[in-house]
């Protein structure tokens, strides 16, 4: 299980960071505490977003909330009949972007965000199979995604 401690190593090359101190979401945000952990000997070009932060909210804001993300699904079509394999595989290929990304998340290379997850369970639901969705590994994780 992942250390909910945000780490440099963990924030992905191309993250925008934020430097305003004066924010009153600081403190939550995912965006200003990976700017805290920004190692000196990064160049940061000053980028001002007008009117990002408008009283309470920000545009670009960014919680620092861990989710629950899902690794893998080798298992997710054990309990499927036959007649239905071909059908839930080819909508979850299209779903999951192609066959390289399919294949990547299959083998738990890419983790599925808990909006994914839930799209797959009401898809297999739609076929019958609300309780055969289980996932490989399940571990909190930081939302890095673009908001």
């Amino acid at each position: 299980m992942m250390e909910n401690k945000l780490k440099w190593e963990m924030v992905p090359d191309g993250w925008a960071l934020c430097f305003n101190e004066g924010c009153p979401l600081r403190e939550a945000c995912l965006r200003y505490q990976s700017g805290l952990l920004a190692p000196q000997s990064l160049t940061v070009t000053r980028c001002v977003t007008p009117r990002a932060v408008t009283g309470e909210r920000c545009v670009l804001f960014a919680s620092m909330e861990p989710q629950m993300v899902a690794y893998g699904f080798s298992t997710l079509y054990d309990r499927v009949l036959k007649d239905d394999f071909t059908t839930l595989r080819k909508t979850m290929t299209a779903y999951l972007s192609g066959k390289r990304y399919y294949y990547e998340y299959m083998r738990g290379e890419r983790p599925l965000s808990p909006e994914q997850q839930g799209w797959i369970r009401n898809l297999f639901a739609r076929y019958g199979y609300q309780d055969s969705v289980v996932f490989d590994r399940m571990e909190p994780a930081f939302d890095f995604r673009w908001v």
